[in-house]
């Protein structure tokens, strides 16, 4: 029929051994899978993995939670014995968060360390933590050591607003280095609500983190404000922000270092330029504006007049290129008049908190008086000391544009200065005879508290040619 006969069936003997070959082999993989539980703790690993996930009962997603305790077993195993509890709370805390944020956390902290001047990483750090935490606004508070006090600037702020230690939520975090997250801000007593009252905005959720170096040194604190899409700033929020001040403290360390470094290197070759001017021989014109120009460049002052002191009329007198007008002033009025009369250097690092600063030339100029700092220049002939000029300086300068305060190594410079310049004014004609005649030329006279004039652009602009020129015209008139 052409159809292939069937094959004959098996042997009784050959059943047999397949099914003790089956079983031989089942046993085989029994006994490897016991050896594996037993070698790494299967049972153990499991049963405790189990007992966090009903330990922790998680409301929404178990399963992402138990994937979160069998990475902390996983990490627990590949973690040498010299791994710190400190490290292994940190190693916890990143793991609860979502990859996609750890990705926006690493490009934060890439582009705030890649900045390094004061200002514009000030402006990063605010950028970065909103987009990171999705908040809608945020606030960064510097400590400022010279005037021990928590400083928050930015552009739409007339002044710039202090915050003592202790002082508010801000104050709070800045002492205690603790992290306070309000869910709702009228709701908490430490909550000042005057900036809402003031600009109509609603505070209504904060998170408030203190900004603290690897020396434990706290330099800042950093505020987040109203977190969008959410009631409140999560744990995880609380997570991202905790890492990323680690890397701003970094930030403003190097800022810090960086603002040091040009200063240093500014102020030398300022010493060095005035050296070289000075030593030449000058007209009493070209001295007075060759030590106004140094004296701007040494400290980064904005405006500087230099004041001689006119002892037989008791008067401050000053030379400007403005005008041609002589302006003269009692010698204790002012700021300029005190330090005259006493003798004694003055620095001042918010004029409007002095009660001897005049604001009514501020008010009709629209100039914004904040720093001044005054220092005596002195005769010490036949070994008596008075009081022979007053160099004041008006706002100092930021390399980055910002106005700051005259710190003690601009003081200390100043004094230097303030010496090397009474040993050229005590024998110059224009001191030993003071006159009126002597700046007929030249004279405008104006303490800054009065009148502050720039010590005119011309002045802090003043170059080698420039002087020549005035050098010429007092020759002509000779």
């Amino acid at each position: 029929s052409g159809r292939t006969p069937p094959p004959p069936p098996a042997s009784p003997m050959v059943v047999n051994m397949n099914r003790d070959s089956a079983v031989r082999v089942e046993e085989q993989e029994r006994t490897a899978v016991e050896a594996y539980c037993k070698k790494h703790n299967i049972e153990g690993l499991v049963q405790e993995l189990v007992e966090g996930l009903l330990r922790d009962r998680p409301e929404t997603k178990p399963k992402e939670h138990f994937a979160h305790l069998l990475r902390m077993q996983l990490l627990k195993e590949q973690v040498s014995e010299e791994v710190t509890e400190v490290e292994m709370a940190e190693a916890s805390k990143a793991s609860e968060v979502p990859g996609r944020l750890l990705i926006n956390l690493f490009e934060a902290t890439k582009n705030i360390i890649s900045e390094i001047v004061p200002k514009e990483t000030i402006n990063i750090i605010i950028r970065e933590t909103i987009k990171l935490l999705h908040a809608d606004r945020v606030s960064l508070f510097v400590y400022d050591k010279r005037i021990d006090m928590l400083v928050l600037n930015a552009s739409n702020l007339e002044h710039p607003i202090r915050v003592k230690p202790g002082q508010g939520i801000t104050g709070h975090v800045f002492q205690t280095h603790e992290i306070v997250n309000i869910l709702d801000c009228y709701k908490d007593d430490r909550f000042d609500q005057t900036f809402d009252k003031q600009t109509g905005y609603r505070t209504q959720n904060l998170l408030t983190m203190p900004i603290v170096d690897f020396e434990g040194e706290c330099m800042g604190v950093l505020q987040a404000i109203n977190k969008k899409e959410s009631s409140h700033f999560s744990h995880v929020d609380e997570i991202l922000m905790e890492n990323l001040t680690q890397h701003v403290s970094i930030a403003l360390r190097n800022a810090e270092v960086y603002r040091a470094a040009i200063v240093t290197s500014e102020r030398a070759s300022a010493l060095l330029h005035m050296i070289q001017s000075l030593s030449q021989d000058l007209g009493v014109q070209s001295m007075i504006l060759t030590i106004t120009m140094h004296a701007n460049e040494l400290v980064q002052a904005d405006r500087c007049t230099v004041f001689l002191v006119d002892e037989a009329k008791q008067q401050l007198w000053s030379i400007s290129t403005d005008s041609g007008k002589e302006i003269r002033i009692p010698k204790s009025a002012g700021i300029a008049g005190e330090c005259a009369t006493e003798g004694k250097l003055i620095a001042i690092p918010d004029a409007y908190q002095d009660p001897r600063f005049n604001q009514q030339v501020d008010v009709q100029t629209g100039y914004r008086t904040q720093s001044i700092l005054a220092v005596p220049v002195f005769r010490r002939a036949a070994g008596n000391q008075r009081t022979i000029a007053v160099i004041q300086m008006i706002n100092k300068c930021e390399f980055d544009g910002a106005v700051g305060k005259f710190d003690d190594e601009d003081i200390q410079v100043m004094e230097t200065f303030a010496t090397f310049v009474g040993s050229k004014l005590e024998v110059s004609a224009l001191v030993a005879e003071p006159k009126v005649g002597n700046a007929s030329e030249w004279g405008k006279a104006s303490d800054l508290d009065q009148a502050h004039p720039r010590s005119s652009l011309k002045v802090y602009e003043a170059s080698h040619r420039g002087m020549a020129i005035a050098e010429t015209e007092e020759d002509d008139e000779g």
